[in-house]
């Protein structure tokens, strides 16, 4: 437990000094202001009669679902190019060669790379998530801030997800390519899975249209795919440290 303190306190020091937690928190900042202001004046930017196209008045809803839909793409890409490399870019530099001549085990070397990127876009998602929030209540209506928030936990949850795949796949090679290639493929087929009716209530891709429903006042809960989802995250992070010990580093 000491070790895993320590590492993760050095990821987290890696974070801040490489501005990636900077980067981060500010891609997700423009998209929570930018999502209900984008759709608040959508009217004014395109006007009917040049788009040719009826375009509806939109609500506090819309917004919400806006973000939502935002955090599973753009959050997606984001997850996947700041994880490929955590595992990857130290062996090949032999940074992670160093730490682990060290009293450090594998899975606290893993784990504290995940908990910390975990952190990392969990204070980005918040500070993104309130801004859509202050922004929304500003420019539409009114909307429960408990639901709101509860919505974003779930969509915090796929993040995690995104992140912990991404960070088994780093530990698989040196190079971050193949890595974030993997990582994207494998997120994109877990995500299609939520329209197989058999996983419809269990894959991880069905925590987004969850998420939204949460946040925009109800609908009915899915408990099977937090539990699959936990159980995704869980599971490759034991997979990446099986296979990271076992790696010539």
């Amino acid at each position: 437990m000491h070790s895993f303190v320590v590492l993760f306190k050095k990821e987290l020091r890696g974070n801040v000094r490489t501005y990636r937690l900077l980067i981060v928190v500010a891609v997700f900042f423009v998209f929570g202001l930018g999502t209900p202001l984008l759709l608040k004046y959508l009217h004014a930017l395109v006007p009917a009669e040049d788009a040719g196209i009826v375009i509806p008045e939109f609500t506090a809803v819309d917004a919400v679902k806006g973000f939502i839909d935002t955090v599973g793409q753009v959050g997606l890409i984001a997850a996947i190019l700041v994880a490929m490399g955590v595992v990857a870019r130290e062996r090949e530099t032999g940074t992670a060669a160093m730490t682990l001549s060290k009293p450090v085990g594998c899975g606290p070397f893993i784990a504290a790379k995940l908990a910390a990127l975990a952190l990392v876009f969990g204070i980005a998602l918040a500070v993104g998530a309130l801004g859509c929030y202050i922004y929304t209540v500003i420019l539409f209506e009114s909307l429960s801030a408990s639901n709101f928030f509860l919505g974003i936990l779930l969509a915090g949850l796929y993040l995690l997800v995104c992140l912990a795949v991404a960070v088994m796949y780093s530990s698989f090679f040196r190079n971050q390519l193949a890595a974030g290639a993997l990582a994207l493929v494998t997120l994109v087929v877990l995500a299609a899975t939520a329209g197989l009716p058999v996983m419809a209530d269990y894959s991880p891709g069905a925590l987004l249209p969850w998420s939204q429903r949460v946040a925009s006042g109800g609908g009915p809960d899915i408990w099977g795919a937090l539990i699959v989802s936990m159980g995704v995250v869980v599971l490759t992070t034991i997979i990446g440290w099986q296979v990271f010990k076992r790696k010539e580093l």
